[in-house]
């Protein structure tokens, strides 16, 4: 499965999203998304520091990496701004452990988290 996945992985883009300690939905655009290992299925993605929300993707114990299609641009424009409320555009649903995920994306990874560097 990560393996089709990857194969859908032309844009380049993701909107990572996942619930916050309050239980609000945090999303944000990111290209920094690799695999790791296709057995154990593992991938990685990167967050700057000084991110905003960094303290939500830290203390969230489930994420959900929606890959964009190329239809998608416009979205991962706004999940790369400071807009207010983000997911006003988009049809999401609730993925595992509450992690938003984005209907008509490329492909979808809802994912655990197994290990966080610093």
């Amino acid at each position: 499965a990560l393996r089709g996945v990857l194969g859908r992985f032309a844009t380049g883009v993701t909107i990572v999203t996942c619930l916050d300690a309050q239980g609000q939905r945090v999303g944000l655009t990111a290209n920094s998304f690799n695999a790791l290992s296709l057995d154990p299925p593992l991938i990685l993605w990167s967050l700057r520091q000084a991110s905003p929300s960094l303290a939500a993707f830290s203390g969230a114990a489930h994420f959900a990496v929606n890959v964009l299609a190329e239809s998608q641009v416009e979205l991962s424009r706004r999940f790369a701004s400071p807009v207010a409320d983000k997911f006003d555009e988009g049809t999401w649903s609730e993925g595992l452990g509450g992690a938003p995920v984005l209907t008509g994306a490329a492909a979808v990874l809802e994912c655990t988290l197994s290990v966080q560097q610093e």
